[in-house]
């Protein structure tokens, strides 16, 4: 068994990387909340891949586990400079409230229309072993469009992008997707994960 430690605090963070684990054999799941290692480790890298790969790496340095860290970030193509893959909380506030964000980026697409609001998700992860880097890797793992008028009601807390992130072929934004439709967007993570998966089932092989 290959014992992989999830390396951050942030439940959704967990989540996602709990959900990239999700049907790979021969391996126990452990979370960073859950051990008495107390590290901040500061996101200075110039790419999400960086910033994935620093995290492993020091967070590895105070475990016998493999440690499975990520970052992730909203691009917005047509906003060019206005936006930031690796500062979308600091372009809208990070501390303002969630409608507040949302009027922020609503306000930034002003006049951008229907295809140029494309927005994809980037997602970076890192695997490392006592400090040092195993694999990492990048992919898109989420697409979409932002919506351009806001229709309908309360956000769900902390779930601010998922409120105007639209899809078309859907007709709904991501906080209205039930299970089914959830799954099917999801799986637009499968090659990141097959990815994570291949990289586990080498290790496990040699273990």
């Amino acid at each position: 068994m290959i014992n992989i430690l999830i390396g951050t605090k942030n439940p959704y963070k967990a989540g996602v990387m709990g959900y990239m684990l999700k049907g790979i054999q021969n391996i126990n799941i452990y979370l960073l909340k859950d051990t008495k290692i107390d590290i901040e480790v500061e996101e200075d890298g110039s790419s999400l891949l960086e910033n994935a790969q620093k995290k492993a790496v020091e967070i590895s340095k105070h475990t016998d586990m493999y440690v499975l860290t990520s970052d992730g970030g909203v691009d917005i193509p047509a906003l060019g400079d206005k936006w930031d893959i690796l500062r979308n909380q600091r372009i809208v506030g990070h501390d303002n409230p969630d409608i507040q964000k949302v009027n922020t980026l609503l306000e930034l697409m002003k006049g951008i229309k229907k295809d140029e609001r494309k927005v994809e998700y980037h997602l970076s992860l890192a695997l490392a072993l006592k400090g040092k880097l195993i694999a990492s890797f990048e992919d898109i793992t989420d697409r979409g469009y932002i919506v351009e008028e806001l229709s309908y009601g309360d956000i769900p807390p902390g779930m601010w992008m998922g409120y105007v992130w639209y899809y078309p072929e859907l007709n709904k934004t991501y906080t209205q997707l039930n299970e089914e439709e959830l799954k099917e967007v999801n799986k637009q993570g499968d090659g990141l994960r097959r990815k994570l998966k291949n990289v586990i089932d080498k290790i496990e092989s040699i273990v």
